[in-house]
């Protein structure tokens, strides 16, 4: 499997609780910026004849906040990229309150076969403290649009746990999206980042810090919801309904190769990892002076690879079974990491049962804190 994604850091105003690589720019910037990723593509996969791609995703940022002009740009230099080969899954990131029936033609016409839209919540407060620029009337008619012009795989994202939330309202969140019927659906519980406009009003005592024991219980509630609806519960955040798993992200958490393209983005090749520099100005500077805009990159020894191969499959509810791990590194798992499994099994937060590794229920909730035990 090999991907290829392309960052578009620009967006109309940054969210209260985004620390994402994104941020408002002038029509100008982005034509330059649009110019540079041009150059980057001929460099890294043009010119030395990359090809083969089974996933595509442009991300942000929102990319679907370029303008047309800039957007039917976009997806023709992506295009020339990938060649004739039409990859499996081409998915581009949009927001609800960017959307129109020109741009949702353009991703038609450009060759996307799968939209990720940024819904976040149906509450008019949820979206205000969330800083969103659209409105729940927004969300949905963005969503409409997007079927009426023939997408058949769709993906919402959803924020839960935010200030002020309640279980009640969470579940009028799902209630309302189910009656869209999505394809896939995101549920991201809320991380008040260091340095974003949330944290500081909730530092500030203008907004409550979220309860992480109400938050696990919308984490549970979720999990039951979606998965009684007919939706797979496949990773820590997502749910699918058959056969509509995202496959650009699952070659993430299989540890497959990637290119990554633009500011700030990543890249893992032949087990070596690397990124561009992640500010617009330094990135079309470099890449426009001939130069790679690469700021970072690391061969990664074998233990490292190994933790990387267990860490990223234990991301998948299925995690990985011992005789899986061994063919893929050589190694144990028990050996490996006896201890670590040991302890965390006895906390309840992994499961090893019939030479299987996963986290328990408990452990996908709280993934983050489990999996550095493998680092």
């Amino acid at each position: 499997m090999y991907s290829l994604y392309i960052h578009v850091p620009y967006c109309l105003r940054k969210c209260t609780y985004c620390d994402f690589n994104s941020g408002p720019h002038t029509r100008v910037f982005m034509d330059r910026y649009l110019q540079a990723l041009a150059e980057e593509l001929e460099a890294r996969v043009i010119h030395p004849r990359v090809s083969g791609f089974q996933t595509v995703y442009i991300g942000g940022g929102t990319p679907t906040a370029l303008n047309e002009a800039q957007l039917e740009k976009l997806f023709n230099l992506v295009n020339v990229a990938i060649g004739p080969d039409e990859p499996k899954e081409y998915t581009i990131e949009a927001n609800p309150g960017t959307l129109s029936a020109e741009k949702v033609r353009l991703i038609k016409v450009g060759g996307a076969n799968r939209v990720s839209l940024g819904v976040q919540t149906l509450s008019e407060k949820g979206l205000k403290i969330l800083g969103r620029i659209h409105s729940p009337t927004e969300a949905k008619e963005g969503f409409y649009m997007l079927r009426e012009a023939g997408f058949s795989n769709i993906n919402i994202d959803l924020i839960f746990g935010w200030p002020g939330q309640t279980i009640e309202e969470w579940e009028q969140d799902m209630r309302a999206v189910l009656k869209l019927a999505p394809e896939h659906v995101s549920t991201y519980c809320l991380t008040v980042e260091r340095g974003t406009p949330l944290s500081r009003d909730i530092r500030m005592g203008r907004l409550a810090r979220p309860d992480e024991n109400l938050q696990y219980k919308m984490f549970k509630h979720a999990l039951s919801f979606l998965t009684m609806a007919g939706y797979k519960h496949y990773e820590i955040s997502n749910f699918a309904l058959k056969g509509k798993e995202c496959l650009h992200n699952i070659n993430y958490w299989r540890n497959g190769s990637y290119i990554g393209l633009g500011a700030g983005a990543f890249s893992y090749v032949n087990s070596r990892r690397f990124s561009n520099v992640k500010d617009a100005q330094r990135y079309i500077v470099r890449t426009g002076s001939g130069r790679r805009a690469t700021s970072f990159t690391e061969t990664l020894p074998a233990r490292k690879r190994i933790a990387e191969t267990l860490v990223m499959a234990l991301r998948m509810r299925r995690g990985i079974a011992e005789k899986e791990f061994y063919k893929l590194t050589g190694y144990s798992l028990t050996e490996l990491y006896g201890p670590a499994i040991k302890k965390l099994t006895h906390l309840g937060l992994l499961s090893l049962s019939r030479g299987r590794l996963h986290l328990t229920q408990k452990g996908l909730f709280l993934a983050n804190q489990v999996l550095v035990e493998f680092v």
